[in-house]
């Protein structure tokens, strides 16, 4: 089904993998392999799709979790097939990026945490004799004013659900997830930056960072995460629709103009 929607779409199709998921959620359903199982799968299942996409068919697999027999993808996605997009922040995730990601895509962090784990995951690509792709995943809450923007942040959180919260909460504790564990650090008021808040970690599992400001300032923001190398931004607020039309409108203008003049 995904090559056959990458060839109708012309190469739109990307695919986002995720080995570590959230704590407990393979368990609920029965699922029972370890965190480190899984990274071993996830690279089976991309090494298997990328060779049933891209070699004629019959095509032969033979792993240890996925085995292909005289298989036929059809049709084929094309000259190309969709990217894997592949996240985390441990070592065994980076490992796997390095070796098998078309794009590593990081949730944000503090720009100076964020370089250092830019270094790791050149590093691990470098293992591989690759160059990096880098996507930067982060919600947005843009107001006319500073302030207004800051209350906005805090009005998203102000009313959950203590239940909810809880439940949040108790799929952290202990987890394993290297960057669940920095999405969801304690610091004063959720600010872990000027324009970093991750009060949304109380309601989210995973990406839980969200810059807030003016306009300009996510717009200035994101482009000194442009500076350290990421590539393309994957972006996100709340509600939906009206903060989608407030960055388009007035944050992305901006940062394709400090893009384009530096």
């Amino acid at each position: 089904m995904a090559a056959a929607l990458h060839q109708i779409s012309k190469g739109r199709v990307d695919i986002n993998v995720v080995p570590g998921g959230i704590q407990n959620d393979f368990e609920r359903v029965g699922e029972n392999s370890t965190h480190e199982t899984r990274y071993e799968r996830a690279e089976e299942f991309i090494a298997a799709c990328r060779k049933l996409w891209m070699e004629p068919g019959p095509v032969d697999f033979a792993g240890e979790y996925y085995r292909l027999r005289d298989a036929y993808c059809a049709p084929q996605p094309g000259e190309e097939g969709p990217r894997f997009y592949l996240g985390g922040a441990s070592p065994r995730a980076l490992g796997l990026s390095g070796r098998q990601a078309d794009v590593h895509l990081s949730w944000i962090e503090p720009l100076e945490e964020t370089a250092k784990r830019n270094v790791d995951v050149a590093a691990e690509f470098a293992k591989a004799g690759r160059t990096p792709e880098l996507g930067l995943r982060t919600h947005l809450v843009v107001r006319d004013t500073e302030a207004e923007a800051w209350d906005a942040a805090n009005e998203l959180i102000a009313h959950a659900d203590p239940a909810v919260k809880a439940q949040r909460q108790s799929a952290i504790v202990g987890t394993q997830m290297v960057g669940q564990q920095a999405q969801a650090r304690e610091a004063p008021d959720h600010r872990v930056g000027p324009h970093l808040w991750n009060g949304l970690s109380e309601v989210r599992v995973n990406c839980g960072t969200a810059i807030v400001g003016t306009p300009q300032q996510a717009a200035d923001t994101l482009y000194s995460y442009a500076q350290l190398g990421f590539q393309e931004f994957i972006l996100s607020g709340f509600p939906h629709v009206e903060e989608c039309r407030r960055v388009s409108d007035e944050v992305l203008p901006r940062l394709r103009e400090r893009l384009a003049t530096g």
